[in-house]
């Protein structure tokens, strides 16, 4: 069946979802696909068939063995690309840095970080760039205090990063070899904190929470623990840095949302969900699953045993069954249950940080430089548009004399 359409489908310079998705969700069963592996797939696309999917142990992550999110191998990847119990076991001793209450707790330390990078983003030349200047250096500061990683090092990770995030954008051995350098770093990290550990000190941050579990079952191997730094420090401050962008490019765009935004959490917040329902990140996709039994979906069609099912949250939350006018950002929108965070056991971990830092980002950016506008026309704008995280490689922004008290 060579004229299955390739997936994942090309997207236009924007963050908005390929035309794609409206079609297969249109369609009265699931429409079938052909991965970059040249596997065959079923794309769910429909709301409450992306939530099954993404929940139901039936589906498994661990049996796809082709390359989950058409680049990486399982092995770099040891929470999105694992089932239960070894997902539970991983996911357990770094859960409890990231619920509410936890999160609740770093707010004094996020909103210093984001004055410091204010500060820094205001002193500098104008118009600014406030992705290279603020949004990737402010959530990258964050994750570097959480885990413990020296903030001297935060140079180093851009480049990683970049090239292993690209979807061809760079050549498959520069990948290799940013991964090994990355990978290299955080095995270096952590034997040096466990040296630290056994000569007495008390080093602190996630990292180190990590290589002194007490609990049994949830403790982790020192490759776990590698991997897991790696993974956590570049999942922690790419997506949410890129988000954060877009958010603020939406919001500038339309004055009745700037003064939503200026209105304190009771409004800021409720726009901050419809954005992240509206924008449409997810560059791969989605993650290849595979069904281990006979699945009904909700349309009554039955995923047999063995196939592959690719669902697509950014496709779900553009369901009109669910959302009213789903292509239109409607802040008082009552009820929006998106799956931007994804659903189930692999909803997003950092899920509650990355909302405090939207929030106080957002909030400081709009009440301490006045008058905060786009800098350059919309057709100069350059959009990522072959990453794995989608957004905004720069946003110049302008604002209005000094930065505010």
């Amino acid at each position: 069946m060579s004229d299955l359409p390739s997936f994942p489908f090309a997207v236009d310079p924007s963050v908005e979802p390929p035309a794609e998705y409206a079609a297969m969700r249109a369609r009265p069963r699931p429409g079938r696909v052909r991965l970059p592996s040249g596997r065959e797939a079923l794309l769910v696309t429909r709301y409450p068939d992306v939530r099954l999917v993404l929940s139901d142990r039936r589906f498994s992550r661990s049996a796809y063995t082709a390359g989950t999110l058409f680049a990486r191998s399982a092995d770099s990847l040891p929470l999105i690309t694992t089932d239960a119990p070894v997902h539970t076991r991983r996911r357990g001793t770094v859960a409890p840095a990231f619920t509410a209450h936890q999160v609740s707790r770093l707010r004094p330390m996020v909103e210093d970080l984001a004055r410091r990078q204010l500060a820094e983003f205001a002193a500098g030349p104008r118009p600014a760039d406030v992705v290279g200047r603020f949004t990737v250096p402010f959530t990258l500061r964050v994750m570097c205090r959480l885990m413990g990683v020296p903030e001297a090092d935060m140079p180093r990770f851009g480049p990683w990063v970049d090239s292993m995030m690209s979807i061809n954008r760079v050549p498959s051995e520069e990948v290799d070899r940013c991964h090994r350098e990355m990978h290299g770093y955080f095995a270096d990290l952590v034997d040096t904190l466990r040296a630290r550990l056994d000569r007495g000190e008390a080093p602190s941050g996630l990292i180190v929470r990590m290589l002194t579990q007490q609990r049994p079952d949830r403790q982790l191997s020192r490759a776990e623990v590698v991997v897991l730094s790696a993974g956590m420090l570049m999942a922690g401050y790419e997506t949410t840095s890129n988000v954060l962008a877009v958010v603020l490019y939406h919001i500038l765009r339309r004055p009745e949302l700037v003064e939503r935004a200026r209105g304190g959490p009771a409004s800021l917040d409720p726009l901050l969900e419809e954005l992240l329902r509206h924008v449409c990140a997810n560059g791969s996709g989605g993650v290849p699953h595979v069904a281990t039994t006979d699945v009904t979906l909700s349309d009554g069609s039955v995923v047999a045993e063995g196939e592959v099912v690719v669902p697509v949250p950014d496709a779900a939350n553009r369901d009109p069954d669910v959302f009213a006018d789903p292509d239109r950002i409607d802040p008082d929108r009552a009820e929006n249950p998106h799956v931007a965070f994804g659903f189930g056991a692999h909803h997003c971990l950092g899920a509650e940080l990355a909302r405090l830092e939207l929030r106080v980002g957002v909030a400081m950016l709009l009440e301490k430089l006045p008058g905060l506008r786009i800098a350059v026309p919309e057709e100069e704008l350059r959009w990522r548009t072959d990453m794995y995280v989608r957004g905004l490689w720069e946003l110049p922004l302008e604002w209005d004399g000094a930065v505010g008290g």
